[in-house]
């Protein structure tokens, strides 16, 4: 009798391939716009519950969020420089020098919804749709963004200053709290001497206590880039960089995934066979390989033909048919290079 596998342990194991997923480069679904991820991006992310209904219904919730932020701050390398916890929604602020927002978010929000549906005994969606992950300047906004995040409750009427809400990294930055956010980044740009440093942040802060919502802050390109058309400029080069330099899956990889998709076996492709199903997964081969990276040159040798032969075999894709064989070859090898 098969054994019934538990949906904690379907869980467990999808945190723990999450967790361990090697994103070199940053690779990108096209089910949806891609997030602009790379080494080193600055965003000021924004997470809502669901129909905009309560995240954190006490104080238990909110220690079990920034848990999960505190382990996969150290799990995946993130810098936060600012949170704010509300009751429908999350500001983070965050720099990514290793893993890529995407992952980050995904683990933070997968396992903080797992823990409270368990705990209140709900199934479903906590968070809203996708969060808002909106890629700033740094150099331009980033003591801007903070000041933003912390005055979040006193724009909500909840306290009167900021330090009376408990639910942020305000007091991280005047010395008290949890030592969650990476304070020094931000305090050295008012002085190196810490105790000034303090007491000018404070100040920035308090100058905008009634100040009422900065919208500029939410105005941006193409909904995601907060920044000059520079700024755009240099994003644009950073996202084209881990293109030059992607790893291309191996030749021995993507005969296999062929194989798969075909049923034809490697020394039939490399064959003179004119057989239509095993020109089909020739074919099929060229064009996978010309759209993960390879060049038509490259596959002379392994296909032991002319490159004008292998030219002709790439056209295959131009049909309906030979388009839908490339797509799910394609995404086919990708989920086994991510697994």
């Amino acid at each position: 009798m098969m054994q019934r596998i538990s949906l904690d342990v379907i869980l467990d194991d999808a945190i723990r391939r999450l967790e361990n997923r090697n994103i070199s480069g940053y690779n990108y679904s096209m089910a949806r716009p891609p997030r602009l991820e790379f080494p080193g991006a600055f965003y000021h992310v924004i997470v809502r519950g669901n129909h905009r209904q309560d995240i954190f219904l006490d104080e238990q919730d909110r220690l079990e969020y920034l848990s999960r932020v505190s382990h996969y701050k150290g799990k995946t390398g993130f810098i936060l420089y600012a949170y704010v916890l509300m009751s429908n929604h999350v500001h983070l602020l965050i720099e990514t020098p290793k893993s890529p927002v995407s992952k980050i978010m995904q683990l933070i929000n997968f396992t903080y919804t797992r823990y409270f549906n368990r705990r209140y005994g709900k199934v479903g969606h906590l968070f809203q749709g996708r969060y808002k992950a909106i890629l700033c300047d740094r150099d331009e906004y980033l003591l801007g963004l903070v000041r933003y995040i912390h005055l979040n409750p006193v724009r909500a009427n909840i306290v009167s200053l900021p330090h009376e809400y408990l639910w942020s990294s305000h007091s991280e930055y005047l010395g008290l709290g949890k030592g969650l956010a990476e304070t020094n980044r931000v305090l050295r740009l008012f002085s190196e001497s810490v105790l000034l440093a303090r007491r000018l942040y404070k100040g920035f802060i308090d100058e905008a206590v009634g100040a009422g919502r900065d919208d500029s802050y939410y105005t941006t390109m193409d909904q995601q880039i907060l920044g000059d058309e520079k700024f755009a400029d240099e994003v644009g080069e950073k996202l084209a960089e881990p293109e030059k330099h992607r790893r291309k899956p191996s030749f021995q990889r993507v005969f296999k995934v062929v194989e798969e998709m075909t049923g034809i076996s490697r020394e039939a492709i490399i064959s003179r066979s004119r057989k239509s199903e095993v020109v089909f997964a020739r074919g099929l081969l060229v064009s996978v390989c010309r759209e993960v990276g390879y060049k038509l040159v490259d596959l002379t040798d392994v296909l032991k033909r002319e490159s004008s032969s292998v030219s002709k075999l790439a056209r295959m894709s131009d049909s309906d048919k030979g388009r839908n064989a490339v797509n799910q070859s394609v995404k086919l090898l990708n989920s086994r290079i991510q697994a």
